[in-house]
C-alpha cells in the first residue's frame, strides 16, 4: 500500500496550504466521522456527501479512477473535492444517482478551491474536463467555479438545470398538514381504511430492512413494467448499491424503509433517508393491480405526517418535476450541471 501523496500546490502557494489525494474511502489518516464534520462545514451539508453514502457508491457503481483530493492548511483538513476520472472527465463521485453534490469543507478560500481543481486535473488520465453534475442553487460553488475557470484559464458552461422542489415543514407546519389532508388523497386513504386495516411500518437498521429489500425490488420492477420507464432496480447494479449503503449505514440512524400495508399486505414501499432534520425521499414503488387507487401518495401523505411528528423541519422530494411534487412542494430550488474546459487542447504528452 503506498502512502497518500502530500504535494504542493504551486510554487506560489503558501507552504502551509498543501493538496493530498487519498488512497480511497478507507484512508487511514481520515475517519468517517472526520469526513462527516467536514460536510457539516461546507455550503452542502447533505446526506449524498457522508463517508457513508460515497463509499457504497463506488463500491457498488463507481468506475474509472478514484480521485479523492483533500486540502490541508497547517496539517488540519479543511476541503476534500470527491472526484473521480472516467474517459478523461472529472465528475463528482455520486454523479447520476445522487441529487446533490458539491465539494465538502470549505472552499471559500480561491487558493484552496484553485488547488484541487489543479490538483485533480494533474492526477488524471487523459484530462478532458471537469462535469459537476447536482450542484444547488443554494451553494455559493456555482459562483465560486465560474470564477476559478476564469483564474485558470478554463471556460465555464451551465449545461444543465433541474427542478428540486421540497417541503418546508418548520415554516409552516399547520399549512403542510392541510396539504397532506388534501381531499383527494384523504378520499383515497379512506378507501384502504374502510375495506381493511392500513399500517405504516418503517424500519431504521440493517437487520430490519435486509429481509424486505428484495420484495421491494420486485415491487418496483413490476410497477415500472407497465409504464414507459424500466425499473432502476433491473440493473444488479443499483440493487447493490442500497444493500451496501443499508450495512454502510447501518450504526447511523439514517436509514428508513418504509411499508404501507393493507391487511398485512405491503401495497407500497420507499427506501427513504433521514439525515440533520432532512428528510430525504427516495425510490418509491406500489402494488401495479392497486395503481386506480394510488397507494404511493398515500404512503406520501402518512410519511409527511410522520415527519412532522419526528421534528423533521425539511422534506426533499427529490429532484424532477413530477406533478405530484408540487401538491406538497412549498418552494422551488434548482441543481445545476457545470462543463470547465481547457481553452485550448492539452498538448500530447512526449
Amino acid at each position: 500500500m503506498t502512502s497518500p501523496r502530500t504535494d504542493p500546490i504551486s510554487p506560489q502557494a503558501s507552504p502551509t496550504v498543501t493538496a493530498r489525494v487519498f488512497e480511497g474511502f478507507d484512508d487511514p489518516t481520515v475517519t468517517a466521522d472526520e469526513w462527516n464534520a467536514l460536510v457539516h462545514r461546507g455550503d452542502t451539508d447533505a446526506i449524498y456527501l457522508t463517508w457513508h453514502w460515497l463509499r457504497a457508491w463506488w463500491r457498488t457503481l463507481g468506475s474509472g479512477q478514484l480521485l479523492l483530493t483533500a486540502m490541508e492548511r497547517d496539517g488540519r483538513l479543511v476541503a476534500i473535492a470527491p472526484f473521480y476520472v472516467d474517459s478523461g472527465m472529472v465528475f463528482f463521485v455520486g454523479s447520476g444517482t445522487s441529487d446533490n453534490m458539491d465539494f465538502i469543507g470549505d472552499v471559500s478560500d480561491p487558493e484552496v478551491l484553485d488547488a484541487l481543481l489543479v490538483t485533480a486535473r494533474a492526477e488524471a488520465a487523459g484530462f478532458v474536463g471537469f462535469r459537476l453534475y447536482g450542484v444547488l442553487d443554494t451553494s455559493r460553488t456555482s459562483a465560486r467555479v465560474q470564477a476559478a475557470a476564469k483564474r485558470l484559464g478554463l471556460q465555464c458552461y451551465e449545461e444543465q438545470r433541474w427542478s428540486a422542489p421540497v417541503i418546508d415543514l418548520g415554516a409552516d407546519p399547520d399549512g403542510v398538514r392541510l396539504s397532506a389532508g388534501e381531499r383527494r388523497i384523504a378520499k383515497r386513504e379512506q378507501y384502504f381504511r374502510r375495506q381493511g386495516e392500513l399500517t405504516l411500518r418503517q424500519f431504521t437498521d440493517n437487520a430490519s430492512i435486509v429481509p424486505h429489500l428484495e420484495a421491494f425490488f420486485e415491487q418496483h420492477i413490476s410497477r415500472q413494467a407497465v409504464s414507459d420507464d424500466e425499473s432502476q432496480f433491473v440493473d444488479r447494479r443499483r440493487r447493490a448499491f442500497l444493500e451496501q449503503l443499508t450495512r454502510t449505514a447501518a450504526d447511523t440512524g439514517w436509514l428508513r424503509l418504509s411499508i404501507l400495508d393493507w391487511d398485512g399486505r405491503p401495497i407500497a414501499f420507499e427506501y427513504g433517508l433521514s439525515y440533520e432534520r432532512t428528510y430525504y425521499s427516495g425510490p418509491t414503488s406500489f402494488a401495479v393491480d392497486l395503481v386506480r387507487r394510488a397507494p404511493d401518495q398515500v404512503l406520501l401523505r402518512q410519511l409527511l405526517l410522520a415527519a412532522l411528528d419526528n421534528g423533521v423541519e425539511t422534506y426533499d422530494l427529490g429532484v424532477g418535476d413530477d406533478s405530484f411534487k408540487f401538491t406538497f412542494a412549498t418552494h422551488l430550488r434548482h441543481v445545476h450541471t457545470w462543463g470547465l474546459y481547457p481553452r485550448e487542447p492539452l498538448p500530447a504528452l512526449s
